[in-house]
């Protein structure tokens, strides 16, 4: 319909502090972060205002079903889970990894976080400090578009075409 434009991809993955979860064990699968005992331990990010929050819940519909997720919803709330805005908060905040100084040590955030954390570390770890939980990982699909009534369409479209070419 040609309303926006796929340019790239991601996954967006739970991730977990690696010091926190030394010799313990890590939640596996959407299923397991609904338990008690690592819901309370997961900061995640509304979907109505953070992409990967979005993807998460997207994550759960296609896991659960539209008869189940929203009662795995009630499971991760009931069992403490934490909701923020945006996934600056949630990672660089409440994740107690190597970026946030907080109490999660599970966050939504995506697939290369724990690389980048290596990449633009000073100095550079030989391990990531943190992980993914990979059987939680949804692939994100991001958009852009040209919004009606832009003061400057054809500047955006231009910008749009520019986003799709080889150079960006």
């Amino acid at each position: 319909s040609q309303h926006v434009t796929p340019v790239d991809y991601g996954d967006v993955c739970v991730n977990y502090d690696r010091a926190y979860f030394a010799g313990q064990a890590l939640p596996q699968t959407l299923d397991d972060l609904a338990a008690p005992q690592f819901a309370k331990l997961l900061v995640v990010e509304n979907p109505a205002t953070s992409s990967t929050g979005l993807a998460f819940m997207l994550a759960s519909i296609a896991r659960f079903g539209e008869a189940g997720w929203r009662d795995w919803w009630a499971k991760l709330r009931a069992g403490g889970v934490k909701v923020v805005d945006g996934w600056e908060q949630a990672y660089n905040v409440e994740f107690s990894g190597s970026a946030g100084k907080g109490d999660f040590p599970l966050v939504v955030s995506y697939a290369t976080s724990p690389p980048a954390e290596v990449i633009y570390a000073d100095p550079k770890p030989t391990t990531a400090p943190t992980g993914n939980l990979d059987r939680t990982c949804f692939r994100q699909i991001e958009t852009v578009g040209v919004l009606r009534n832009a003061e400057h369409p054809a500047a955006a479209r231009r910008l749009i075409d520019f986003m799709l070419g080889e150079q960006f």
